[in-house]
């Protein structure tokens, strides 16, 4: 296996994308598949997780999707040592993330991204390059990010994981499967779990703005994962569950993720927490208001003209956006 650096490829290649299986980190993976497969042809094969396998299947940016995270490794072991690809792309830092990848490499592989070198004792080095110097820099937050990289017009992590694959031009926006719901569904969609307590937003602040969205005669909708499935991944389920008690209308598990897509496409406004849920209304149309830690919302947020990044000041969590901040950002995302 050899380093990739914006080499041409053979017609017809096959390409492999190696990444965990968050929701979110599918969904800024789309960019990717859509530029790769744009500029390779081929066909593009994908390795997540269990979690994201009903987004992966469907797309049609996948010719094949495997649940290297989830399944039992040696199953995974035998399935990654049958393969063989021109081109692999790993965008994720794990040691079983960079196993995969090169157990998906033959000798005349290209690797891109995180890898074990050909002997297991260490990491196979990134290129002499400006992108290899940006793989190694990982302080992607900063705000100088753009200055110090000339492939980068913006440090949104999609355009960042284009620029790392040698890709130019414009990129693209999220494209994910839906499915239309076949009911009704609330004009608002809220979600208030995420995978970490530093993401959470107070249930008392959530409640004001609940308040106040059925006060103007707006359907409230809960989306999220199953309650049984809550602890599993996120924090914030017994938030969720106080929602539902004040009247708001219990969606989690309701839908596939495609379904998930389809709902909020449907509806006319989503506020949520810096999670899945904000990820899969940013592939749709919908006003979207998201509250994020700052710094992180450079990074994570999409330059969609439909969302409304909310973000606390320098040294400040989450907890300390307003619920004034938040129906201002509501209203203004309507003008």
């Amino acid at each position: 296996m050899k380093r990739y650096r914006g080499e041409a490829l053979r017609p017809n290649p096959r390409l492999a994308l190696v990444t965990n299986d968050n929701l979110g980190n599918f969904v800024i993976t789309t960019p990717l598949m859509q530029m790769l497969r744009a500029r390779h042809g081929g066909t593009l094969d994908y390795y997540g997780g269990t979690r994201v396998m009903e987004l992966a299947e469907p797309s049609d940016l996948v010719d094949r999707a495997f649940p290297l995270h989830g399944c039992d490794p040696r199953e995974a072991a035998r399935e990654l040592a049958a393969a063989e690809y021109d081109l692999v792309v790993n965008v994720e830092w794990t040691t079983w993330a960079k196993t995969a990848t090169a157990l998906l490499s033959g000798p005349g592989t290209f690797v891109c991204g995180p890898c074990l070198g050909e002997e297991g004792r260490s990491d196979m080095p990134f290129p002499d390059d400006e992108t290899g110097n940006l793989w190694n820099d990982q302080e992607w937050l900063a705000e100088d990010i753009t200055g110090k990289y000339r492939s980068l017009d913006s440090g949104w992590i999609a355009e960042i994981f284009c620029r790392l694959a040698y890709l130019e031009g414009p990129v693209p926006g999220y494209k994910l499967p839906t499915v239309a719901p076949t009911d009704s569904v609330p004009d608002v969609w809220v979600s208030a779990s995420a995978s970490l307590p530093e993401k959470l937003w107070p249930l008392e602040n959530w409640l004001v703005i609940i308040a106040a969205l059925k006060s103007e005669g707006l359907r409230v909708g809960l989306l999220g994962a199953k309650p049984s499935n809550q602890t599993k991944y996120w924090k914030g389920g017994s938030d969720e569950d106080k929602l539902v008690e004040a009247g708001v209308e219990d969606h989690r598990g309701a839908f596939s993720l495609p379904g998930v897509v389809g709902a909020i496409s449907a509806a006319k406004l989503v506020v949520t927490l810096d999670n899945g849920i904000l990820h899969l209304a940013s592939a749709t149309p919908t006003r979207l208001v998201g509250l994020f830690r700052e710094g992180i919302h450079r990074l994570w947020a999409p330059p969609n003209p439909n969302l409304r990044v909310i973000h606390p000041g320098p040294e400040e969590a989450v907890s300390s956006i307003s619920t004034t901040a938040v129906m201002a950002a509501i209203h203004a995302s309507r003008s």
